[in-house]
């Protein structure tokens, strides 16, 4: 087996993940997702994937380096399975903070409805207006919510299955 696989396996994941991103941003993903989500929710859910994901690839680390060592501390891969549950976390809480960018843009969008007056174009023009950004917030914070959490769900399942074969 290759020394460091566990490790290696997260490696190429987040290399993956990162080589997604660097895409995104020459294509003009991250600048568009900055101007459409008026709350900045987005920016929020990724820094927290990239602060997670870094946690772990560290703890996969750890936990390839007691692999290839042979040694039997059950206390470092029980340690490990425990902070397990903050990957889990950080995982759920990504679709909470997009739920909550859904609900504010949401919350943006008929917001306008209060002072429109259909007699003048000016106020139907801003209400549209105030329509779009709201829907764009709504749908860019529920869809970077998704993928973070779908992206550490992927890494901390990887984790999990290694501790469950130590386990074995």
């Amino acid at each position: 087996m290759t020394k460091h696989a566990l490790f290696l396996k997260w490696w190429l994941f987040f290399t993956a993940v990162c080589v997604g991103f660097i895409y995104a941003i020459s294509v003009g993903a991250i600048e568009t997702l900055w101007d459409k989500d008026a709350t900045k929710l987005s920016f929020v859910l990724l820094v927290l994937f990239g602060s997670v994901s870094a946690w772990c690839g560290y703890k996969t680390w750890m936990l390839s380096r007691f692999l290839d060592s042979g040694r039997e501390d059950e206390h470092l891969v029980e340690k490990i399975d425990h902070l397990i549950e903050v990957g889990w976390f950080a995982s759920d809480l990504c679709l909470t903070v997009g739920m909550i960018g859904t609900v504010s843009g949401f919350i943006m969008m008929l917001s306008g409805f209060y002072t429109v007056d259909v007699s003048q174009i000016q106020t139907i023009q801003e209400l549209i207006k105030q329509l779009g950004a709201g829907m764009s917030t709504a749908l860019y914070s529920t869809l970077v919510g998704l993928i973070c959490s779908a992206l550490l769900k992927i890494q901390y399942f990887n984790l999990n299955q290694a501790i469950d074969r130590i386990r074995k």
